[in-house]
């Protein structure tokens, strides 16, 4: 930690399990003072615990706090992994209303003199999971509502936007796009409303600022719409998104927050990088 500021690093490392060391490589570069890794496997945490304990005292993975291993297969085989070189204390997954408890990790972070509430978080994706996107997002939401006096931090992967542009501003998966382009929210989706997605999935952008707590990319760079965290290729056609955030309640100065989009194939996901004072 230099002159008060701090470094947090949110990365999804797509279960790269043979990419551990490099990945490891180019983020150190970066020169983190906390790191948030999202897609970390059973095979692979201890691994990543033994690359990380050289520079960071504190490590910490959601696979500590489930209380049920027999879970962690199949679509619910990815946690969440923190590695500070603050002082940590985990927060027991069961006190967030999420479905998905491994999915979530929480810790207080003691930053210097301050006192975080620190998550970082993988929402699974709509298309393979249906609602379970929508209620990990709303128990998210709500929790950061209840504890808004204090200072927090959430970041990770979140599966949305669809898009954003200076002319609609978020566009969410609950939206579909009329033939003139302009987003319309969708009557039905995936077996609920359509306007319950929309207003779940905005939530994080338009109703979370309500209570003082930012999109720490978009404050920083208002009308940098081309931005993406995610990338992918299919048939020729290159689909960019930014998925990734960091959302940084009003007690914190967000002096910086910027994607690294030169990880090349250790990730299908760029790390985000936010300095805060």
């Amino acid at each position: 930690m230099l002159d008060n500021q701090f470094r947090i690093l949110s990365w999804n490392t797509a279960k790269r399990v043979k990419y551990t060391a490099e990945q490891y490589l180019y983020l150190k570069k970066l020169e983190p003072d906390v790191i948030a890794l999202q897609e970390v496997l059973p095979k692979s945490v201890n691994i990543w615990r033994e690359v990380l304990s050289a520079d960071y005292s504190n490590i910490i993975s959601s696979f500590d706090l489930a209380p049920d291993h027999s879970i962690l297969k199949s679509k619910r085989m990815f946690g969440q992994l923190i590695a500070s070189k603050f002082p940590v204390t985990p927060i027991p997954p069961d006190r967030m209303n999420v479905p998905w408890q491994e999915r979530v990790l929480s810790v207080y972070l003691h930053a210097g003199k301050k006192k975080i509430r620190f998550i970082t978080t993988h929402i699974p994706p709509g298309s393979s999971n249906g609602w379970i996107k929508i209620q990990m997002i709303k128990g998210l939401v709500e929790s950061l509502i209840f504890n808004e006096s204090s200072h927090q931090i959430l970041c990770g992967d979140f599966n949305t936007p669809r898009s954003e542009s200076s002319d609609f501003g978020v566009v969410t998966f609950g939206q579909r796009l009329t033939k003139s382009g302009k987003p319309t929210v969708r009557r039905s989706f995936r077996g609920g409303l359509g306007q319950d997605w929309d207003r779940w999935e905005r939530a994080l952008f338009e109703e979370l600022p309500l209570h003082g707590i930012r999109d720490a990319f978009r404050t920083m760079h208002p009308q940098s719409y081309d931005a993406y965290s995610w990338s992918f290729t299919r048939k020729g056609k290159i689909f960019r998104n930014r998925f990734d955030h960091f959302f940084v309640s009003a007690g914190l100065e967000i002096k910086s927050c910027d994607f690294s989009n030169d990880q090349g194939n250790l990730s299908d996901h760029s790390p985000v990088l936010a300095v805060l004072g």
